[in-house]
């Protein structure tokens, strides 16, 4: 009878103890690991040749530094115009690929670009273009033709805000700039 009471005693002190004990530490999930920063995405503008007009040439290169694109991280000046970039890979077509080619020789995610086409009488064209390197394609475009070369110099801040928006007008605004 000794054991018997002796194992009560021992099993009562041993839930005794389970109920006084303390709970197990909570399980608190691991927090989610860190995001990856975005990928930065590279734009290069390249510069018009003054050879065409340099007066115009002059107010497209500063327009087109100061142009802003959505999503891009960083902007930098190309060394040479499309033209020159295009004749140093070897691909002088006006292709998705020959475009692309020129922005991985550049490592740029996006290209912005100007043309200038001069017609009958004094007549030019200026075409300012965006081009998706990774995308493969023109993804903004805008073209108008000018009476005179002086013409064009004057219209070329429109034109470009036309085709990229208020980012350009805001950062003209901030410097006190004008067009």
């Amino acid at each position: 009878m000794r054991l018997g009471c002796a194992g009560l005693l021992v099993a009562a002190l041993g839930l005794a103890a389970c109920a006084t004990s303390e709970p197990p530490p909570a399980i608190v999930p691991l927090p989610p690991p860190p995001r990856a920063a975005p990928a930065a995405v590279r734009l290069a503008w390249l510069p018009v040749e003054t050879r065409a007009s340099a007066s115009l040439a002059r107010a497209l290169n500063e327009r087109l530094a100061r142009v802003g694109v959505d999503g891009v991280s960083e902007t930098f000046q190309a060394p040479v115009s499309m033209e020159m970039a295009q004749l140093a890979i070897e691909c002088i077509e006006h292709t998705p690929a020959c475009y692309t080619a020129v922005g991985h020789s550049l490592g740029a995610d996006r290209l912005l670009w100007a043309e200038l086409e001069r017609g009958g009488h004094g007549v030019v064209t200026v075409r300012v273009s965006l081009f998706d390197v990774g995308g493969g394609e023109i993804v903004k475009k805008a073209e108008k033709g000018y009476a005179s070369a002086a013409a064009a110099k004057s219209g070329v801040g429109p034109l470009v805000d036309a085709a990229f928006g208020a980012s350009v007008a805001k950062a003209d605004d901030a410097k006190g700039a004008t067009p």
